[in-house]
């Protein structure tokens, strides 16, 4: 019994510790920066979807929601080089859909694909704008 009730604090303990402990060290010792920016499509905002970035080299991806504007924004990203990828938003659940708009999806293809849509960012260890025109 006695065991059993250690135990229970050690897995408490580093169930709490463990991601607590990661903070720091998440981006792998590496600078961070922030990215902000706009997505427009044809000259005017991108009003819903996603900016992926992707960085081949490190495994690193994030992705940012865009705003009723066509702004993103990511607080912190390790520095580097991504490829960029603009999707559509996700579809709303089931039980949302009576409630929900389903957006348009108007973004061309090939902006969908981090190989094929030619967008890149380079992240340097300060506040970036990057903006992009699709």
């Amino acid at each position: 019994m006695k065991y059993a009730m250690l135990t229970r604090q050690w897995v408490f303990f580093l169930a709490i510790a463990a991601p607590v402990a990661c903070l720091p060290g998440c981006s792998g010792g590496r600078p961070t920066g922030s990215v902000s920016g706009t997505v427009t499509l044809g000259g005017s905002p991108l009003t819903a979807g996603l900016v992926l970035f992707s960085n081949q080299a490190t495994g690193v991806g994030v992705t940012a929601e865009l705003d009723a504007s066509g702004r993103y924004e990511i607080e912190a990203i390790p520095t580097g080089e991504y490829q960029v990828a603009i999707e559509p938003p996700p579809l709303p659940a089931p039980h949302e859909m009576d409630q929900a708009r389903v957006p348009r999806d108007n973004i061309p293809p090939k902006y969908k694909n981090l190989q094929t849509s030619a967008l890149t960012a380079i992240v340097e260890p300060r506040a970036n704008t990057i903006d992009f025109a699709l």
